[in-house]
């Protein structure tokens, strides 16, 4: 017997409705399932092996608790609480953590503790071919100092305003993926004959891109073909691993700052100049890929030397590891992550002090994003770190080829995170998605319109729509001369009126030109609770 994973200890129900709790179980079991001590019936599926209880609605509070035994064996789930469940869809922008957000709301994070604010982080696991009937991993997890950091930024500051207007539980359940097409959100039923239908007004109107991950009208159905065999799947992600591996240690091994110690203090010579901060676009090296290295050399009064001091470097193009004195102080393998790092008391000291930044470029234009914050900060002082740095160049590869995200491809996150969950009963869906759809808006709405009929099949039939208008963005390395967003973002105004309930949620002018996520979102999401709370009215 099994538990559907989303149905596991400090779970938030939503209160005043039927809400399913799900498993499976083997032909030769018979469940006995006690909700608060009181018995329950159990409902067989027995062709497929699925068992399911039906709960009486109930009101906001708890706790409560679910024991349930077979052949002797007992499973308890403790701590339930019912309140208001949201389900949160979509990519990246709604998928982004609290962490990311520490440069608007930095106090108020690290003070939160709401332990009747709960999440649910889907496991991404990208699935073909078939649907997963019961849900494996993940767990809820309190609003608390242990957890918080990994909130859906969103998800968290509209569950807040929520609790804190009526003190009922919140129940957050995240399926965001970061660049999920609406084509991964759907069913392989649903987008066949999605795509059929449109196929004739569209077919002439582009072209694949081959794009290797997402599928498109004009490949869609032979990534469904192909991708169906799990096993050739497997095998691709495997070598996919094996190569991006074998480029970081190749890079690493014929890296002579790694050997030679880079991350210290150089001696005097004549090196390249780099200026902070600034990218490779444009320049003789515009198309490196390997390790290039920054160094400067910046002098610290004695008062902060007995302190945290915070390290702020913007954005990094693609990975960086950096130093302070030669130690190192953090580092993210990617672009996106906004570098923070805080210098524990002792890592500076009075007068010259050396940051060394060490980036492997391998995806992008090298460089540091420009107009993002470049400093070192105690308190309410901050030293500027913008302007010429030392550069040295490490070592200089092939480009690395991309790997194939399967989590992006047709049908992926809807088989494997949101069919599972199907029965869950909740309050509002939440959903903030349209950014990877940009190449091909001509056809982006009746793929929408479809995918939220199809949502509401698993959430209820009336369940109302928030949908986070796409917020304007212009690059991060070359910078376009036009929005590439502004399809997407045309079939989004233009689609609120097309589907039932549906609600979007204005976000453009909190866009920043070269930043795909950011920070904001507290805002995003205030906009979401008053829109939210003037249709509860």
């Amino acid at each position: 017997m099994k538990i559907s994973s989303i149905y596991s200890n400090g779970m938030i129900l939503q209160r005043e409705s039927e809400n399913l709790i799900r498993g499976s179980f083997e032909e030769s079991e018979v469940l006995s399932f006690l909700f608060d001590g009181q018995e329950m019936t159990v409902n067989y599926d027995k062709d497929n092996l699925l068992w399911s209880v039906s709960l009486p609605e109930m009101p906001a509070g708890g706790p409560h608790t679910i024991s349930v035994s077979v052949n002797g064996n007992k499973e308890e789930i403790t701590d339930i609480l019912f309140g208001d469940v949201y389900v949160l869809g979509g990519q990246s922008n709604m998928e982004l953590p609290l962490i990311w957000t520490t440069d608007f709301h930095y106090d108020e994070i690290r003070s939160a503790d709401f332990s009747e604010i709960r999440q649910f982080e889907v496991p991404k696991i990208p699935l073909f071919g078939k649907k997963e009937n019961i849900l494996n991993g993940g767990c809820w997890v309190n609003a608390d100092q242990k957890h918080i950091d990994n909130f859906s930024a969103i998800g968290f500051y509209f569950a807040k305003e929520k609790y804190l207007k009526d003190h009922i539980p919140v129940g957050l359940v995240q399926t965001a993926v970061g660049g999920a097409p609406v084509e991964s959100l759907m069913s392989e039923e649903n987008l066949r004959e999605s795509f059929s239908r449109i196929k004739p007004d569209y077919i002439h109107s582009g072209e694949c891109n081959k794009d290797k991950s997402k599928g498109c009208l004009w490949c869609y159905e032979e990534k469904l073909e192909k991708y169906s065999n799990m096993d050739y799947v497997q095998s691709v992600a495997t070598e996919d691993l094996k190569r991006q591996e074998a480029w970081h240690k190749n890079v690493d091994d014929h890296d002579p700052g790694l050997s030679s110690g880079w991350k210290n203090k150089w001696p005097a010579g004549q090196y390249e100049s780099f200026v902070m901060p600034s990218t490779f676009y444009q320049t003789a090296h515009e198309s490196f890929k390997g390790s290039v290295w920054l160094q400067k050399t910046v002098n610290i009064p004695s008062s902060w030397c007995d302190q945290e001091v915070e390290l702020r470097l913007g954005t990094l193009m693609d990975g960086d590891t950096t130093y302070v004195n030669g130690t190192n102080v953090g580092g993210f393998g990617f672009k996106y992550p906004p570098r923070r790092y805080f210098l524990a008391p002792g890592i500076l000291h009075e007068g010259e002090n050396t940051i060394t930044i060490r980036l492997v470029v391998d995806t992008n234009i090298g460089g540091a994003v420009k107009e993002c914050p470049y400093y070192l900060k105690l308190k309410d002082q901050t030293i500027d770190l913008s302007g010429t740095w030392d550069m040295r160049f490490g070592y200089s590869s092939e480009p690395l080829e991309g790997q194939t995200f399967f989590i992006w491809s047709p049908t992926a996150l809807f088989n494997s995170m949101l069919y599972p969950i199907g029965g869950l009963s909740c309050k509002a869906i939440l959903f903030y998605q349209g950014e990877s759809n940009c190449e091909y808006p001509q056809y982006y709405a009746p793929l929408l319109i479809d995918m939220v009929k199809e949502w509401r099949t698993l959430f209820g039939k009336k369940t109302p729509f928030y949908m986070a208008e796409v917020t304007y963005w212009l690059g991060d390395g070359p910078v376009y001369e036009e929005d590439p967003f502004d399809g997407v973002r045309k079939v989004q105004h233009e689609v609120e009126s097309q589907i039932p309930s549906c609600y979007l949620i204005p976000t453009y002018d909190l866009g920043f030109y070269n930043d795909l996520h950011p920070q904001n979102k507290k805002e995003v999401a205030l906009r979401f609770f008053e829109k939210y709370i003037e249709n509860e009215k």
